[in-house]
């Protein structure tokens, strides 16, 4: 498996957008996906603008076909417009 960490630091005044977008278009252009196994969307306690998605995929190779699927071509622009920071790290699930 792997997983995605996605660092989000959106303009001041569209903490409330994301969140929504998040919910009510990502999520559900996501879980549709092959190989999807879970998401989360953070907001860090002390800070007001501070946000995290993580994302779990079966494989990179599952989780590069959602980034080419046709909703995540809607809805990730709408995701990036409402931030002035966007960064990532991706992880290999580590197992025994």
């Amino acid at each position: 498996m792997i997983e995605l960490h996605i660092y989000l630091e959106p303009y001041e005044g569209q903490e409330r957008e994301l969140e929504s977008l998040y919910w009510k278009e990502y999520v559900q252009g996501i879980k549709i996906q092959e190989g999807f196994q879970r998401t989360t969307l953070l907001k860090k306690r002390d800070a007001l603008r501070d946000y995290q998605i993580n994302i779990t995929f079966d494989s990179e190779e599952l989780r590069l076909k959602w980034v080419d699927s046709k909703e995540h071509t809607e809805v990730w622009p709408k995701m990036a417009a409402l931030c002035q920071r966007v960064s990532w790290t991706g992880f290999d699930t580590v197992e025994q």
